[in-house]
C-alpha cells in the first residue's frame, strides 16, 4: 500500500517538477558560434522567467572582462547583456540564474570572434 501511495505521488509530482525549471533555450551568439564581428550584446532566452544572479565573461587572451551589473536580478524570459568592445579571441561565458519557482539553474557557453 505504501508503494502504491508513493507511486501515485511521484506520478503526479514529477511532471510538475520537470516543468518548473527554466532552462536556457538559446543565446546569441550561440554556444560554439564563430562570428566575424564583435557583438554589442549577448542575448539569452530561457524557457520561462529567470533572474540572472551571476554572469562572467573571459577571453583566452583577454582574461576576465569587467561587465556592468545592470543585467543582474531582473526577472525576464529574455536577457540582453551589454558587452564592451571585444577583440578577436575565444570567449567563455558562465552564468547562474534563479527560475521563477526558485530553482537555481546554471550553465556556460563559448563563442569566437575572428580577426578581421
Amino acid at each position: 500500500m505504501t508503494r502504491l501511495i508513493l507511486a501515485m505521488f511521484l506520478s503526479l509530482s514529477l511532471p510538475h517538477l520537470a516543468a518548473a525549471h527554466s532552462p536556457l533555450l538559446s543565446s546569441s551568439p550561440a554556444d560554439g558560434e564563430a562570428v566575424a564581428a564583435a557583438p554589442d550584446a549577448l542575448k539569452m532566452r530561457f524557457k520561462g522567467r529567470a533572474r540572472l544572479v551571476r554572469f562572467t565573461l573571459s577571453g583566452e587572451a583577454a582574461g576576465d572582462i569587467a561587465l556592468g551589473r545592470d543585467h543582474l536580478v531582473i526577472e525576464s524570459q529574455t536577457h540582453s547583456i551589454t558587452l564592451p568592445d571585444l577583440a578577436a579571441d575565444d570567449y567563455q561565458v558562465r552564468w547562474r540564474a534563479m527560475s521563477a519557482d526558485g530553482h537555481v539553474i546554471k550553465g556556460g557557453l563559448s563563442f569566437t570572434i575572428h580577426a578581421k
